[in-house]
């Protein structure tokens, strides 16, 4: 009677095809990665194109006016809520309050944001981290400085108004809607202004800190819609960009100022004069048009 002798892997050999899997696993992972991050790119771009659209149609509903940046004093202008009649109709959440009636959908966010942590208790409680993150923001300039509109608060202070189409120069160039810091490049920090803030401007203003400013999320680079509606995947040199309290010492990567002094340091333009008669000119670092003082400029 014979015996077959079995065959099996030694130690060596064991370790051997553990070392092949795991230098494999190794090569596969950035491609993976990249594979991953080119795919949020896309869909990031497919979501601004949809805003764009509606933007579009709302403009055509309105007479030529435009979306505003933020809610106050009026919920119905604002760009995150008047986008929505357009896109998914209006859905009522059982809010009270301010957000009520805002939809907090994917398709007005960079899809990074479904990665984000989500701290909501209950469907009629307002997040402090995922629902208050916006992670797309509209260009806070695009709008009437408060000097060049009739409309006043509850207090009768002058506020900005809407800006009209006509206003507007080379509309493929002027940044409407994009990619805006928020969690997942500065962290979860309640109530940071980079991070909840609805609009972003990369002007430098003179305490050089707090502004909400474009998020480099896609390569080093930001989606961008444009108020032609156009989306591109923009990259430009980068700079440290300071964060407000409650992160202040922080900093993240965004771009320049598009304004220069004399001495070709970005600064902030002065929203109730002429960049010009301040010895400002255009940033040629930056090239898409975010403001056109005094008429269009963030109050």
């Amino acid at each position: 009677m014979t015996h077959r002798r079995r065959s099996a892997f030694t130690l060596v050999e064991l370790l051997v095809v553990i070392g092949i899997i795991a230098v494999l696993v190794a090569l596969l992972l950035p491609a993976l990665n990249k594979a991953r991050d080119s795919a949020r790119t896309v869909k990031c771009a497919s979501n601004l194109h949809q805003l764009g659209l509606a933007a579009v149609m709302y403009t055509n509903e309105t007479k030529g006016y435009m979306l505003y940046p933020n809610a106050t004093p009026y919920e119905g202008r604002f760009w995150f809520t008047a986008v929505d009649p357009y896109l998914a109709g209006v859905v009522k959440l059982g809010r009270t309050g301010v957000a009520a009636d805002r939809i907090y959908a994917e398709y007005k966010q960079c899809p990074v944001w479904e990665l984000f942590y989500d701290d909501k208790a209950e469907q009629g409680t307002q997040g402090l981290y995922k629902e208050a993150a916006r992670t797309y923001k509209m260009n806070s300039h695009l709008m009437l400085n408060k000097n060049y509109s009739n409309l006043k608060d509850s207090t009768g202070a002058a506020i900005g108004g809407q800006a009209k189409l006509s206003l507007l120069r080379s509309t493929s160039e002027w940044v409407y809607i994009g990619d805006g810091a928020s969690m997942d490049l500065i962290g979860e920090i309640t109530g940071q202004a980079q991070n909840t803030d609805p609009y972003m401007e990369v002007n430098e203003k003179p305490t050089g800190k707090g502004t909400p400013f474009p998020g480099l999320r896609h390569g080093g680079g930001a989606n961008i819609m444009f108020v032609d509606g156009h989306v591109d995947l923009v990259k430009l040199k980068t700079v440290d960009k300071s964060l407000a309290s409650p992160a202040t010492g922080r900093t993240a990567k965004s771009w320049e100022s598009e304004w220069v002094d004399a001495s070709g340091s970005p600064v902030d333009a002065y929203n109730n004069g002429s960049p010009s008669s301040a010895g400002l000119t255009r940033n040629p670092r930056m090239p898409l048009i975010w403001s056109d003082p005094p008429r269009l400029y963030k109050n």
